[in-house]
């Protein structure tokens, strides 16, 4: 090497030693500081970016156990209160018992019913306040006899009233068809209700139903309606009403024109039903409607019934006609059979209605105007995004376009384009109701896991209602309390039995998230973590080449002035 005065050389290459070394320093004082091996991106992008998708996932981890935790405390409370309702209840059995064995004078009767009648005002005021964190455990407001529909003589606009069972349906039906005022009324299902062997003949025969009924998803099953008349079906004619989410199952109408399982007709908000069952009937004959008039709207609703007619008949309804009648987001997989204007989803669509991202897979028969999706459509209709399965060997959705027609747009989806809607979402009652899943209520929804999907979802129902009316005056009424009070005990031991085996699924998860949080712990550990015996021995080094690449630069600087010896 040239021995120069302007160009040292050897301190250069000292120089770049003594930056590396101090590099190398300064990174093991940060790794050791903060006992991270990655502590920026430039450390590792790859495992930059692994370990704090793990730190994201640890903390939603953490949440998720808080949340199960919570999911525990509540079911705590709610089971602890139900135990002082049974406490109650076995006391009032107890003196119902008492009261039957025919010894006591009427003092001693009416010493017993006043104790019966405090319990029974205590139980009511548990399961009517019993909350945890500002929600309601057991019922929405006093759900008992007080404001149940078959304690009612008339109802008033802007008041809640709650049917548990049958005798309160039946009421509803006897109330309105004899001229009771329902407009702004708001009618709530607070339990599942078995129909079978009561005899019905719907809601609104005579004088229309125009209130507010909220079905809440519980079930009405074995709905039986068998007659000769027009105007048939849980509703047999409304104005103005909305229907929420009332699931029929297993039921069976049988009536003349205008029959339908949910409504035979009229006007209504019909959403987030289903229907299940056999309908018949001659004219305008539908699962869900027999028919659907102006200023009404159906979303969201399912229709898996076996429907029958002779005209305009369809799998999920008859006739849809009128202004500003909407239908949307809607499936039916009834099978069809009738003789003329006969549709996979309606019989005849007719009017300004519009019927949007709505389809039909059943099998539909008939001998003219048979359609997969319509047996006729007629003026002015709008079909956007309709499906059917083509069961019926047609060409196209229609069985009959009418002529006269004018500005009618009907367009389809492809088997492929259905698909994608349902795993959108935007099809969400199909996906919803083919699990199966009918049980309702004040539904409870734990979220116990990281991500969006069902299965991070915990949902149980912490409602339900009973109503009793204890009378001991005699020893029959004492008798038959005790059966009543049998009957509650066994649906308080019931609901107690499912909460304990929410607690257990909830207990299970937190020990799932236990051993997740542990191993994706060690996993970020291996990744992030600092070898801290590596790392001081790296430190060490760095020092050394540090202190030695200082010592070198001082005598490397010292070479341009030995050229002053030559000068």
């Amino acid at each position: 090497m040239a021995l120069t005065i302007n160009t040292n050389l050897s301190s250069l290459m000292v120089q770049l030693s003594l930056k590396k070394s101090t590099l190398d320093l300064n990174r093991a004082l940060e790794q050791m500081t903060t006992g991270y091996r990655i502590n920026s991106a430039k450390d590792d992008a790859a495992g930059y970016a692994v370990a704090t998708k793990m730190n994201i996932d640890l903390s939603s981890y953490r949440v998720a156990q808080n949340n199960a935790n919570l999911g525990l405390s509540l079911l705590n409370t709610a089971e602890s209160s139900l135990d002082i309702v049974t406490t109650h209840l076995q006391r009032i059995r107890d003196l119902a018992e008492q009261a039957a064995n025919g010894t006591y004078g009427q003092d001693s009767i009416d010493a017993i019913q006043m104790e019966i009648d405090q319990r029974t005002e205590e139980i009511k005021r548990i399961m009517s306040t019993t909350e945890y964190n500002g929600i309601k455990l057991y019922m929405r407001g006093e759900i008992l006899e007080t404001n149940s529909v078959a304690n009612q003589t008339d109802f008033v606009s802007g008041e809640t009233y709650y049917i548990s069972d049958s005798d309160d349906l039946v009421a509803l039906q006897d109330l309105v068809n004899s001229g009771a005022n329902t407009r702004g009324v708001t009618f709530e299902l607070v339990a599942d209700i078995n129909m079978q062997g009561v005899n019905f003949r719907g809601i609104g025969g005579g004088n229309s139903f125009q209130g507010t009924f909220n079905g809440n998803n519980y079930k009405i099953s074995n709905l039986t309606i068998n007659t000769t008349e027009s105007g048939v079906g849980l509703f047999s004619r409304t104005y103005a009403a909305v229907i929420n989410s009332v699931v029929l199952v297993d039921c069976n109408v049988s009536g003349n024109n205008y029959t339908g399982a949910l409504l035979g007709s009229g006007a209504a908000s019909i959403n987030n039903c289903y229907v299940s069952g056999i309908v018949s009937g001659n004219n305008n004959v539908g699962s869900i409607a027999g028919d659907f008039g102006s200023n009404s709207a159906i979303n969201s609703c399912y229709a898996a019934c076996e429907v029958s007619g002779s005209l305009y008949v369809g799998g999920f309804i008859g006739i849809a006609g009128g202004n500003n009648t909407l239908i949307s987001d809607s499936y039916s997989e009834s099978k069809v059979n009738a003789n003329a204007f006969v549709g996979g989803f309606a019989g005849k669509i007719t009017g300004a209605t519009s019927v949007t991202n709505s389809y039909s897979t059943g099998i539909v028969t008939g001998n003219s105007s048979v359609g997969g999706f319509s047996g006729e459509i007629y003026s002015n209709a709008l079909i956007n995004g309709y499906y059917n399965s083509e069961t019926t060997g047609q060409t196209t959705g229609v069985g009959n376009l009418a002529s006269g027609v004018t500005n009618t747009v009907i367009t389809g989806v492809t088997t492929s384009e259905l698909n994608a809607l349902i795993n959108a979402g935007t099809l969400p009652k199909y996906n919803y109701l083919i699990r199966g899943n009918f049980s309702g209520g004040y539904e409870i929804s734990l979220q116990v896991g990281i991500d969006s999907s069902k299965d991070s979802v915990i949902i149980f129902d912490t409602s339900f209602s009973f109503k009793f009316d204890v009378d001991v005056s005699n020893t029959d009424s004492a008798r038959a309390t005790i059966d009543v009070i049998d009957g509650i005990l066994n649906q308080v031991t019931a609901k107690q039995t499912e909460f304990g085996a929410v607690q257990n699924r909830l207990e299970s998860v937190i020990d799932s998230l236990d051993v997740s949080i542990e191993n994706t712990t060690s996993s970020l550990s291996t990744i992030k973590d600092a070898d801290i015996a590596k790392v001081s021995s790296d430190f060490i080094r760095a020092q050394i080449l540090q202190q030695a690449s200082a010592s070198l630069l001082a005598t490397a600087n010292q070479s341009p002035s030995v050229a002053l010896g030559l000068l």
